[in-house]
């Protein structure tokens, strides 16, 4: 029998993918020019360094909503040195914004191998 997948899982899928469509671009002009742009200033920015243009807003919404200082203290330095500047410098609404656009991200990743997986199961 081949069971199709529930439209509600579907639902919920396609409005993280869009969600995360439009959360995107927000994030690039509010949250990573602006940080990128101060930290630039100061000559630490080092994300930049290491990371292509399509996946900086991700890489700094990560070190904005994650707290690495708190899960690696005094194992990789470097990173930390990296990644403190940048949570200093967003605000409550950079944050908020970088929250939004990684939760949008990991729910639709999620979803879609739960749903690759739940398909293999059907089948």
């Amino acid at each position: 029998m081949d069971d199709p997948i529930p439209f509600w899982y579907d639902a919920f899928f396609f409005g993280s993918l869009i969600s995360t469509i439009i959360a995107y671009p927000i994030v690039a002009l509010l949250v990573t020019r602006p940080i990128q742009r101060n930290l630039q200033q100061k000559n630490q920015d080092h994300i930049s360094d290491w990371v292509v243009w399509p996946f900086k807003s991700g890489w700094y919404a990560m070190a904005i909503v994650v707290p690495f200082e708190r899960i690696n203290r005094g194992r990789n330095p470097e990173f930390m040195n990296t990644v403190q500047p940048i949570r200093q410098a967003a605000n409550r609404l950079q944050w908020w914004l970088s929250l939004w656009l990684e939760v949008s991200m990991f729910s639709m990743v999620l979803i879609g191998f739960a749903g690759m997986l739940f398909q293999s199961y059907i089948v």
